[in-house]
């Protein structure tokens, strides 16, 4: 922490912003993901928005069990393709942002 208050508070939001979480809706071939479907989910779409985005695929793959392993898995955001390494933050993702998962080859 700094004795200086201007980047007392840079320090202040920024330790904001790494706590601040966004709820997703998340499209897959298999249903949507929601904070209330699936019924069983062991999971939920609540995430810190300095979550990268390739933890939402291997979430929703989890809970929708895609196990292709040779199959590549795509997050959308409209016609907008979200980078793996990407995080949240970085496209401004908001909450109840609708995304989905698009899986190309394999028997989704």
């Amino acid at each position: 922490m700094s004795n200086n208050p201007q980047e007392k508070l840079h320090e202040q939001s920024e330790h904001a912003d790494k706590e601040k979480t966004v709820r997703l809706r998340v499209q897959t071939p298999r249903g949507l993901w929601s904070m209330e479907q699936p019924k069983d989910a062991k999971k939920r779409p609540l995430y810190a928005i300095s979550t990268k985005v390739e933890r939402v695929i291997e979430d929703a793959r989890d809970v929708f069990k895609f196990v292709e392993q040779d199959s590549k898995y795509t997050l959308l955001r409209g016609s907008e393709k979200l980078e793996p390494q990407r995080t949240l933050a970085s496209y401004k993702i908001e909450d109840e942002t609708l995304l989905v998962l698009s899986v190309q080859g394999g028997n989704a």
